[in-house]
């Protein structure tokens, strides 16, 4: 770009602006629009800075709106005649110059009322002749650039550079079209912002259906209709016995260790189940398995095999991207490797997440699990699939909350605690109706899911496309009677003095 040539002498569309510009407009850069502001922060230790304060102070947590007006930290009319902090005028637009948020976004908002700014923002206040929101508008349709041609290299913080801002190419529409651009856009952008709430609004009406068919499934209300109509030949109960039945034959003939006794389920403050269903133990219908430990000297060894971890486990879906691994003896292998079937449990999680769960269906050997996981193994042939569902629901309705232990803000499901949490028990038939129509409607939920998510991605092209229509010229008609833009730079240019921003004064602060 030729930085030399004077943006008001240059021609729309010759050599070196980025592209060519209607009839009225012209290129300039940034800096010429306005006087510019830096921040400052007062002392924290100084109380009278910070002690009652009426001055709304701006830092980058507050850059989340297009306007900005009060703000949740003030500083005192003493803080700005006594530090480096200085008043900013209404309708100036603000933008974060240092922050993480730098990597992906560039925060800007227009004030609508005198302000003060952290030492990580900058404001620019625009001259006579140019609409803030025009130049807000185009500053966050030029996000991209303004990242990848200002970022300032060297610094642990994301930040931009100054001076490299100031020269940013910026497209100049006569005062009136300035406007007219500005009205049309809000406009516009009210009508996608409506759609996009509503496409929310459906996305948490699936997260609704998501949690009620669980609901449905695991208390019988999904197969009501089913039931009406196929009388199962063996109960719920006739499939515990059976369980029960093989556990204690395996068991005397030392197939199997013994299980622990456990106290008898009382029922008495638990849901009715429909006609058929049992209610029993989680250690009732199927073995629980804490994860291995992980220590020093696993690190190494002859027998080194990958291992899931809490940060693998999600709801439904187990993601192989960042596994590790650490040396698992024979001995522990044939106890921590994971077999087809095998459902996993956050033992370790924030409240909310706790029991999180995914099934194992890898036919692949030598996967093991860390203590942050617990293994449900169902014992056959109660249906694995119908197990998850149950669980599934758990998490949803803050079931494995409640049986929580919380420490340092991380809540732990015990292997004891979880494996004396009440199972439902249908029949095996319909435990496998139950997975088909409950796999049939979270999947027609996932793609009306996927259909949404694109949508809101069609939302936010739909706004970049309207922002390059309204920078290039082509979003509302030219009005040959505006003046020129070249005309207003030229004004501003022969001006004696141009306008400044008051740094002290609380009179002179209060009439701006």
């Amino acid at each position: 770009m030729d930085m030399t040539v004077a943006p008001a002498e240059q021609e729309a569309g010759s050599g070196g602006w980025p592209w060519e510009l209607p009839a009225g407009w012209c290129w300039t850069y940034l800096g010429e629009l306005g006087a510019w502001t830096g921040g400052g922060t007062p002392s924290k230790a100084n109380k009278s800075f910070w002690s009652n304060g009426t001055v709304p102070w701006v830092s980058p947590k507050d850059m989340k709106a297009d306007i900005i007006g009060d703000t949740e930290d003030k500083i005192t009319i003493d803080a700005v005649e006594n530090s480096s902090a200085k008043y900013v005028r209404i309708a100036s637009v603000l933008m974060v110059l240092r922050s993480g948020i730098l990597r992906h976004s560039f925060p800007v908002a227009v004030t609508d009322r005198i302000v003060t700014l952290n030492q990580d923002l900058r404001a620019l206040t625009p001259f006579e002749g140019i609409d803030p929101t025009f130049v807000a508008r185009y500053l966050k349709f030029a996000t991209k650039r303004v990242l990848e041609d200002c970022s300032k290299d060297g610094t642990t913080v994301n930040s931009i550079e100054v001076s490299a801002l100031e020269r940013l190419p910026f497209p100049l529409a006569p005062l009136p079209e300035q406007h007219r651009v500005v009205n049309r856009l809000d406009a516009l952008f009210t009508e996608i912002s409506e759609g996009e709430a509503a496409l929310a609004e459906a996305r948490k009406g699936l997260e609704t259906f998501h949690r009620a068919l669980l609901k449905a499934a695991v208390t019988g209300e999904l197969t009501r209709d089913w039931r009406e109509k196929n009388k199962p030949v063996k109960t719920g109960h006739d499939l515990l016995a059976r369980i029960k039945a093989e556990r204690a034959a395996q068991t005397s003939k030392g197939r199997r260790k013994r299980m622990q006794d456990t106290e008898p389920l009382n029922t008495t403050d638990l849901p009715e189940l429909p006609e058929g269903w049992a209610w029993a133990l989680v250690a009732d219908v199927g073995s629980v398995q804490l994860g291995r430990q992980r220590a020093p000297q696993h690190h190494q060894g002859e027998n080194m095999h990958p291992y899931l971890r809490v940060a693998n486990v999600f709801e439904n879906r187990i993601d192989l991207n960042d596994v590790k691994e650490m040396n698992f003896s024979p001995a522990e292998l044939e106890t921590f490797e994971l077999t087809p079937g095998d459902i996993l449990l956050n033992e370790g999680q924030t409240p909310d997440l706790l029991g999180r769960s995914a099934m194992w269906r890898s036919a692949e050997r030598g996967f093991c699990f860390q203590n942050t996981l617990l293994r449900f193994r169902a014992i056959e042939p109660l249906e694995p699939e119908f197990c998850l569902l149950v669980f599934r629901h758990y998490l949803h309705a803050k079931r494995f909350k409640r049986e929580s232990q919380i420490t340092t803000n991380i809540a732990h499901l015990s292997s004891g605690r979880f494996s004396t949490i009440e199972f439902p028990v249908p029949p095996i038939e319909e435990q496998k109706e139950i997975v088909r129509l409950t796999q049939h409607g979270l999947a027609s939920a996932a793609d009306t899911r996927i259909l949404l998510d694109s949508q809101l991605s069609d939302a936010a092209r739909l706004h970049q496309a309207i922002l390059k229509s309204a920078f290039e010229g082509t979003l509302v008609p030219q009005d040959p009677a505006d003046e020129p833009a070249s005309v207003v730079l030229a004004h501003l240019k022969a001006a004696p003095s141009r306008a400044t921003i008051p740094r002290r004064g609380r009179k002179r602060a209060v009439r701006e």
